[in-house]
């Protein structure tokens, strides 16, 4: 079996020059960007943008290499579209702060549009067979994940594939992290994010990665390097190779390889460029403490459940309506199944194992799977606050 390309290049810096010397040698051993671009094809560019951080802090793409892949796809007669749904605020409120507003004025690129949503499905998906994304998905001919090295204190390490995740609109990220609650699911519903989107190609920020409680408390570490490939596995397992982190215990590299999705093992990988061992840094501080998926939001653990417990609508079966099939038992990923239609009538649900992925819900044929919102959301609209909050939270934080 043919191996897949890992494209490994040394960039001591951001300067504009050198950062697009070092992106286009990176792509040579592909074909360069027409390899990937066509002339006329809309492309959109998904950096990492966590929130409005200036670019020195290291938690989001840098602008250089944003703009030095924007003039490559340019020159391959691509239209450019950037965008992003950031953690916290809006990628308008973002663009100044982080540097990426004047790489866009100067360059003339059209904004994505990360406000709409579109539905998606497939059947090949673990947890999410179907999903609304942004809406820029479904508009692009070609997507181009723009990804920045980090160390991530729920996912350990953050890089391509993860970076996908920032596809799903607003505060919907932060739903899932209370719907699927551990990391293993949350991994699985990453992977499930990219064959959907299927990036034709990821270039990884990695000349200032984040070290220590990243992705955005953590602290810059220079180590020099662009990364390129066209299988964002394996360029997560040389990330994880060059800041010597083992990839196996990396939830989303596991959920990788648990779904047969992209290539997985360093033996099925070649190295473009320069040598793995010759830009590893073996003392890149590591995350000491995972936390939990949940601790989205500066709470005790106690309270999140709580908001968890109001928040995340829950599976019932509609007697009236259930066939019996039993996919949705069948289909649970929880083990043993936290559904099943022959338990006694109000506690076919177990809500304690329930990882809230709604699966079941998916595949009822007969539609007989009611997803009930607490009352404590209908009354006072959880959902509909923290959409709001999170929107405009970026306009008031500090620029830094």
């Amino acid at each position: 079996m043919k191996k897949k390309i890992v494209s490994i290049v040394k960039a001591a810096n951001y300067n504009p020059e050198r950062v697009e010397e070092a992106i286009v040698k990176s792509l040579e051993p592909f074909g360069g960007m027409a390899a990937f671009v066509k002339s006329g094809q809309k492309v959109l560019l998904k950096p990492n943008i966590l929130l409005g951080l200036s670019p020195d802090k290291a938690a989001t793409t840098h602008p250089a290499v944003i703009a030095a892949v924007a003039e490559l796809v340019k020159k391959a007669g691509g239209i450019v579209f950037l965008g992003d749904s950031p953690g916290v605020g809006s990628f308008e409120s973002a663009m100044k702060p982080t540097g990426i507003g004047k790489v866009v004025e100067e360059l003339g690129i059209v904004l994505a549009d990360f406000s709409n949503e579109h539905y998606f499905e497939c059947e090949e998906n673990v947890i999410a067979k179907h999903i609304k994304l942004a809406k820029a998905v479904a508009d692009a001919d070609v997507i181009i994940s723009l990804p920045k090295l980090k160390t991530h204190v729920q996912m350990t390490m953050t890089c391509a594939v993860k970076n996908q995740y920032g596809l799903v609109v607003g505060m919907k990220k932060g739903e899932f992290h209370f719907r699927l609650e551990n990391r293993e699911a949350l991994a699985d519903l990453m992977v499930d994010i990219n064959r959907i989107a299927k990036p034709d190609l990821a270039i990884c920020d990695a000349i200032e990665a984040m070290e220590g409680e990243g992705p955005s408390g953590g602290t810059p570490r220079n180590l020099g390097v662009i990364l390129a490939a066209s299988d964002l596995p394996a360029l997560d397992v040389v990330a994880c190779k060059i800041i010597d982190l083992d990839p196996n215990n990396i939830p989303i590299i596991q959920a990788c390889r648990r779904q047969n999705f992209g290539t997985t093992s360093l033996d099925e990988i070649e190295i473009a460029g320069e040598p793995i061992d010759s830009v590893r840094v073996t003392d890149f501080k590591q995350i000491e403490n995972l936390q939990s998926v949940m601790r989205i939001l500066p709470m005790p653990q106690f309270l999140l459940k709580i908001i968890r417990s109001h928040w995340a609508s829950r599976p019932r079966i509609n007697k009236d309506k259930c066939i019996k099939c039993y996919k949705c038992r069948d289909g649970c990923p929880v083990s043993p199944s936290a559904i099943d239609p022959d338990r006694q009538i109000g506690k076919e649900v177990d809500d304690k194992t329930c990882i809230r992925c709604y699966c079941c819900h998916e595949f009822c044929l007969a539609k007989a799977i009611d997803l009930k919102k607490p009352w404590f959301d209908r009354v006072f609209r959880v959902t509909k606050l923290m959409n709001f909050f999170n929107k405009h939270l970026g306009r008031f934080l500090p620029h830094i």
